[in-house]
């Protein structure tokens, strides 16, 4: 019986755009491909290893340095590098393909034995340890058959499926994918990135090789180095990762918009003008926030990442019903939890057990969470906190800072406070983040009064370096109770929250959205003599125990707990975030458009010339990707059920959406590109 053949392919060219000739670039006596070459020869796995480059002229130098020290190398098409693998592969005879770049000289052979032994040829086609990045940028490897090349290479259009080996097998659903190799500590948050791509990449590469001189190192070594030297991060930190995909993308053809019928969405638009204030029961939701005649305005169901409206027209869902729906719509094990409850009831005379159930969970979880009190939105959770607070201290004024729901105490500060009266909204004063001394004012103009500092820990803005310890200090010091409200970081940032991922513990924390994945609950949680005051305090609600929710809730916070869905949130949204950027970069808009915040829930951003927001150019950015099957109204809410598909689709309506964006730019015709009216604030300007 034939032994089979494992052959590592090194895709190398000197033409990189933005570090020319680096794959023959001086490290420590040697070109950087001299030593992805010795590294990959420690690996256990290979039979062989060739090196794949280019026909050009270009080339010339690097195929007669392969020649002169003896590497096996084939010369293909620049641009087909589908085609150059394909047939490379086919005259090294390769059974299997395990393809590397020669731009990753801190490639470890250990890891690409561990991918290699995770290839099995009678189950998959591809098997790779860059579905989820939980390996430093640089040590990626992916290993599939010649049969998966070969069909990849007849199926593959022009683009970045040709100009990109693995796309197809990747993200088509065409190919039986292995589960993600993964390192045993993940490292995706780190951002480390040990490639080649630029200068400050080669010169952190070079420190690399200089602290180890001739001793052998692999990535537990480099690892170790970085612990005593943590400066070193730095040198390259803020390039992107694949940031050559994402520019691929920008040369490709733009997606044509699609023919969708929205007949039935219009009928009921109408019906429900006559019969609801405003067309929704939200105001995120309403006909206000989508451009009218493009968009649709009711949704019948979701699956996954996926939604269909009132038409059949079906979309990649990124509101995701403003957050809450975190594994992705109609989660099976969240569904199978809730109809196991409901058909004992929902409701009942006495407590349920899951109350308990989920508490302790809750507790388990949550930094903060000594005792639990649960509510069904996140109005109701904030609002029991402040009354609380109040309760608690004797005292009545509020500082706050985000947003924090309808109810009086916080809306009477915005522009939609009518109907709130004048005694109350004095009651409140607000603050901006990351302004210690905009806090300490507060302090200063209400001495004594104030019971309670009400804060999203974050929302797109990162916080500076001691802002968030500072509040608490603050705090703590005039003698007010932190409340954090978490509805929208709970569960996403960390399974603890934003608390735990900055290491800030509040008295009280507010969560919701995403602990039910969809389901009406929420939770006010914190230290026990704080929480005990709600005995003292009316906060009650029939539907507070309802189980439907509870067991929704179980279900996802275990969920949370056993698979990775917090990195996969970091992971998808840092991916969305990059290529958005990259592609603003590339179409020289920029400066009017940003995709900015955390990964796992991040906004896009829209200014004119001015600087200031515009909602046309949002309009205009969103009627396009809305034409192509995005459902878009701003953010980006990340769920487990975003596919790498579902990214990868994306990228490319919105890479559509910023080419017609960048020429009404430069046209001056934005507002007559519309089909339909603008979107309109929620909050009007005063």
């Amino acid at each position: 019986m034939k032994r089979l053949k494992t052959v590592a392919i090194v895709q190398a060219r000197l033409g990189s755009t933005r570090l020319p000739g680096k794959v023959l670039a001086d490290i420590a006596g040697q070109p950087m491909l001299w030593h992805v070459i010795q590294r990959l020869r420690r690996a256990t796995a290979l039979d062989d290893i060739w090196v794949a480059t280019s026909e050009q002229a270009s080339d010339d130098a690097l195929a007669a340095y392969c020649a002169a020290q003896g590497f096996a190398v084939f010369r293909g098409s620049e641009e087909d590098v589908l085609d150059r693998y394909y047939q490379a592969a086919r005259a090294a005879a390769a059974d299997f393909v395990v393809r590397i770049t020669a731009d990753c000289p801190l490639l470890d052979p250990a890891v690409v034995d561990k991918v290699v032994r995770a290839f099995d040829s009678a189950r998959h086609d591809y098997v790779a340890n860059v579905f989820r990045y939980t390996y430093p940028d640089g040590l990626d490897t992916e290993v599939f058959s010649f049969a998966a090349l070969e069909r990849a290479w007849h199926e593959a259009v022009p683009g970045p499926e040709r100009e990109h080996v693995t796309v197809l097998m990747r993200t088509s659903g065409r190919f039986r994918t292995g589960a993600n190799v993964e390192h045993t500590t993940d490292l995706s948050r780190r951002q480390l990135r040990w490639t080649v791509d630029t200068a400050a990449d080669l010169a952190f590469v070079r420190r690399v090789f200089a602290a180890f001189g001739d001793q052998p190192f692999g990535l537990e070594e480099v690892l170790g180095l970085l612990e005593k030297n943590p400066t070193l991060t730095q040198m390259n930190e803020s390039s992107i990762r694949n940031e050559g995909y994402y520019l691929s993308l920008a040369k490709e053809p733009p997606l044509p918009p699609q023919k969708r019928a929205l007949t039935r969405s219009a009928e009921l638009a109408s019906r429900a003008r006559r019969l609801i204030p405003g067309g929704s029961q939200t105001f995120s939701k309403a006909p206000t926030q989508f451009v009218q005649g493009v968009a649709p305005n009711f949704i019948t169901r979701g699956r996954g990442s996926h939604v269909w409206d009132a038409d059949g027209n079906e979309y990649i869902d990124y509101p995701m019903a403003l957050a809450p729906v975190v594994l992705g719509h109609a989660d099976p094990e969240v569904t199978e939890a809730v109809v196991l409850q409901i058909q004992d009831g929902t409701t009942y005379s006495l407590p349920h057990l899951l109350e308990v159930e989920v508490a302790e969970l809750l507790v388990e979880l949550v930094p903060c969470a000594e005792m639990v009190r649960f509510a069904k939105n996140g109005s109701d959770a904030t609002a029991g906190a402040v009354r609380v607070a109040r309760a608690f201290t004797g005292r009545e004024v509020v500082a706050c800072c985000g947003y924090h729901g309808w109810q009086d105490w916080y809306i009477g500060t915005t522009t939609r406070n009518k109907g709130v009266p004048k005694a109350v909204q004095e009651l409140t004063r607000t603050f901006a983040y990351n302004d210690l001394a905009g806090l300490e004012k507060i302090f200063a103009e209400q001495p004594g009064r104030v019971a309670a500092v009400v804060m999203e820990p974050t929302g797109v803005v990162e916080p500076q370096p001691g802002f968030l310890a500072g509040v608490k200090e603050l705090t703590h010091r005039h003698g007010a109770v932190l409340v954090y409200d978490e509805i929208v970081t709970g569960f996403r940032w960390a399974i603890g929250g934003a608390q735990e991922f900055f290491g800030v513990t509040p008295d009280l924390a507010c969560c919701g959205k995403a602990m039910g994945n969809g389901y009406p609950i929420a939770a006010v949680m914190g230290r026990r003599d704080l929480m005990e005051v709600f005995d003292e305090v009316f906060f009650s609600f029939t539907f507070g125990g309802e189980t439907a929710s509870l067991a929704a809730s179980k279900a996802v916070l275990e969920k949370l707990r056993r698979e990775p869905v917090i990195p996969h949130l970091w992971e998808q949204g840092q991916k969305l975030k990059d290529g958005y950027n990259t592609l603003a970069a590339a179409f020289g808009v920029a400066a009017h458009t940003a995709c900015v915040g955390y990964a796992p829930r991040s906004v896009l951003t829209f200014k004119d010339a001015s600087g200031a927001e515009s909602l046309l150019l949002k309009s205009l950015f969103q009627q396009e990707c809305l034409k192509r099957g995005i459902l878009f109204s701003g953010g980006q809410n990340l769920s487990y059920a975003h596919s790498n598909a579902d990214i990868e689709h994306t990228l490319r309506v919105y890479r559509s959406a910023m080419e017609i964006f960048a020429d009404a730019l430069r046209a001056g015709d934005v507002e007559r590109r519309l089909e339909g009216p603008p979107v309109q604030p929620v909050f009007r300007r005063a």
